[in-house]
């Protein structure tokens, strides 16, 4: 961390700061007053004043602007902060952010009053109740449109300072503005369900606030496109579940899938829905649909053989298990859950073998276990290589060892060594 300091520019408009606060002072004793506060023209002067109040700290401010031309406005920071490719500029009422050189976000580190937009909302709202006449319509109208501009640019400034709860109200004060326009704002809707959404996990009181905005954008025919397509189902589809109504996310999945049905996050949501209920066809149907979309995932490998080994659908289970392990040799569990199909298809047939009636049928039954139990030790083998110390597959070897002692003499110091580090 480097740490520059210099003279503050910014501290010029300090000056400028009381006059605009003794301004809003008198307005707050002119709105009290009969015969003012009867007046549309005292309620308009207050809406400026409380939009210049929220401006004060940033009117020169515009997103990718150079750092090196804020300098020009506000003169040299207070001091600069350089953290990796992040810089701060330090004002005596704000904080600047750049990332490579050009400004992403601020921070109002001294404002001139509390929630200046909602007040200049509140105040352009008491104007046009009292100007009957509408003579005031077209400047209240302009003024709205600034002040939801601004909202705009508050709520993602408040989101890339991860003040997602603020961001949340900015949009919800943006959807008002719009209202108080005559408009729908659609795309609005959407953020406030976002914004409330990464608020969720910090107040869960927000999963129901995503839902209703979410909801609402979608009423109002809201469509993302490109690769976030699908986003808005699977943030539905998160918070449904978060607040315990599983069918109800489900139905959002569905939607979304059905009109985005390349969106492999959708389709993990109904592979692992349906694994959870036990629904194992309906899951491999949708692991088919994301292997088209992510042929080189692992994991949709490992949970196909997972699940043909379920059914009972040993060489598919093997197949799949092989797919996963060529991708990621690496995992410890592939080679484990691909040496758990022999062992189970080997238990099978010992027990296949204990119900015959002849002594040929019995060998012949037990040599083709004792053959798939030899096909998992190499896997075991490997998967205790890979995850060192793992006392499910130790305890696993050590059975297998001590089946195939007697065939395979090999397994005898095998079993031994694998007793001693079990320490039995």
């Amino acid at each position: 961390m480097s740490v520059f300091f210099g003279i503050s520019g910014f501290a010029q408009n300090d000056g400028k700061a009381k006059p605009l606060k003794d301004d809003i002072a008198k307005s707050d004793i002119a709105i009290k007053d009969a015969k003012k506060g009867s007046n549309p023209a005292t309620w308009m002067t207050r809406g400026k004043l409380f939009r210049d109040a929220y401006n004060f700290n940033i009117q020169y401010l515009r997103q990718n602007m150079p750092s090196t031309e804020i300098v020009l406005y506000l003169g040299k920071p207070k001091e600069i902060i350089t953290e990796g490719d992040v810089e701060t500029y330090v004002y005596s009422r704000i904080k600047v952010y750049f990332s490579k050189g050009v400004l992403t976000h601020w921070e109002e580190t001294e404002s001139i009053v509390d929630s200046p937009l909602t007040e200049a909302v509140n105040a352009y709202e008491k104007a046009k109740s009292l100007d009957e006449k509408g003579k005031l319509a077209k400047k209240i109208e302009e003024a709205y449109d600034g002040i939801s501009r601004d909202l705009e640019a508050k709520a993602f400034n408040e989101y890339a300072l991860k003040n997602y709860k603020e961001a949340y109200k900015d949009a919800q004060e943006k959807i008002k503005v719009s209202s108080l326009l005559g408009k729908i704002d659609t795309i609005f809707y959407y953020y406030a369900g976002y914004f409330a959404y990464t608020q969720s996990e910090a107040d869960k009181s927000m999963w129901k606030e995503s839902i209703d905005n979410f909801d609402k954008a979608l009423s109002y025919d809201f469509k993302e496109t490109g690769e976030s397509a699908g986003l808005i189902y699977t943030m539905l589809y998160n918070s449904c579940t978060a607040v315990g109504d599983t069918l109800k996310g489900l139905s959002y999945a569905e939607k979304g899938f059905q009109q985005n049905p390349n969106d492999i996050s959708l389709i993990y949501i109904m592979i692992n829905y349906y694994m959870n209920r036990k629904e194992n066809q309906k899951a491999l149907d949708y692991i088919e649909k994301a292997k088209v979309n992510d042929p080189k995932n692992a994991v949709l490998y490992f949970a196909e053989g997972s699940l043909h080994d379920k059914l009972g659908n040993k060489e598919k289970a093997i197949a799949a298990y092989d797919a996963a392990i060529a991708i990621d040799p690496t995992d410890y569990g592939y080679h484990y859950n691909k040496g758990v199909v022999y062992y189970n298809s080997a238990v099978k047939l010992m027990e296949e073998a204990d119900k015959t009636k002849t002594n040929e049928e019995f060998e012949r039954l037990k040599n083709l276990a004792d053959d798939e139990f030899y096909k998992a030790i190499p896997l075991m083998e490997k998967a205790l290589e890979l995850h060192v110390g793992d006392r499910d597959v130790m305890e696993t070897l050590k059975s297998l060892y001590f089946r195939l002692r007697t065939k395979y003499p090999e397994m005898e110091s095998k079993y031994n060594s694998i007793v001693e580090k079990l320490g039995s």
